[in-house]
């Protein structure tokens, strides 16, 4: 049986930790190129699309539980986004809070979790799951997100 917890290749791995209704994620910074703190329009439809003026551009930020479906509860206190590049364009993810970076080192405890069928509900999947502070952190990949 091969050992769940693996040994980083690289020197570090970036991570940005945010949480949806409750529950705390991370993505790796290779995509990431910005947050919003204090999305505009308090009124608004949590479950709506929304676009944000982002350094001149306007950019489609989807509400979380449109990327975790089946992966984690909604939410409907969405805060802040952060803004992802897909190599396309910008989209952005809706999210309670962003909790800031954390460094994966080697000799740090990462669980990498089994490949998913490619046929699932979510537009991104669970691929590990650290823990930060004594809390569990689910690691997303977020390359199966088509928003273009």
């Amino acid at each position: 049986m091969l050992d769940p917890y693996v040994q980083l290749k690289d020197p570090v791995l970036e991570v940005l930790l945010f949480r949806v209704g409750g529950v705390s994620y991370g993505v790796t910074l290779n995509r990431v190129i910005g947050l919003v703190r204090d999305l505009p329009g308090g009124n608004h439809d949590p479950f709506e699309v929304q676009t944000l003026l982002f350094e001149g551009k306007d950019v489609p930020v989807f509400p979380a539980g449109d990327f975790l479906l089946g992966t984690g509860p909604p939410s409907r206190r969405s805060r802040e986004a952060i803004i992802f590049n897909d190599g396309k364009g910008l989209y952005g993810m809706a999210v309670d809070t962003a909790d800031g970076v954390v460094d994966i080192t080697p000799g740090d405890e990462l669980y990498v979790l089994p490949p998913e069928d490619e046929e699932g509900d979510s537009p991104c999947r669970a691929w590990g799951v650290m823990t930060v502070a004594e809390r569990p952190v689910m690691l997303l990949d977020l390359s199966l997100v088509a928003v273009h």
